[in-house]
């Protein structure tokens, strides 16, 4: 079962190519985590940072957990944020400035996100 269920671009767009290779990215990233191969960082840490919660309440979420992706700009960085009021992560996704960092770097900028609780409190 999908908790965080991703929202694309429309089809066809470079935006929607961009966002998929997140998206892979972070697939890659939720299964190590999952594997125990990311440190301390478990699973119960993503779904806190994206929602406030660590885990699925017995009645599901009011409101679905989502994914958006948002476009990085050439100041900021690649570590993601969330609302937590409407269960919603924000991914950043690379521009035609900023390119996507290699998948070791995304996955340090993610530990450094998941295990900081409040930093998806915005």
């Amino acid at each position: 079962m999908i908790i965080l269920k991703a929202v694309f671009s429309e089809n066809g767009s470079n935006r929607q190519t961009l966002e998929k290779d997140v998206y892979a990215i972070f697939v890659k990233y939720v299964r190590e985590v999952a594997s125990g191969r990311r440190g301390s960082v478990s699973l119960g840490h993503i779904l806190q940072f994206a929602t406030g919660t660590d885990e699925e309440p017995m009645l599901g979420f009011s409101i679905h957990p989502s994914i958006e992706f948002v476009e990085v700009q050439a100041n900021s960085s690649f570590i993601p944020t969330a609302n937590t009021c409407i269960n919603c992560m924000k991914l950043p996704r690379p521009s035609l400035e900023v390119k996507l960092p290699a998948d070791t770097e995304l996955f340090s900028l993610y530990d450094y996100a998941f295990m900081n609780s409040f930093y998806g409190l915005i």
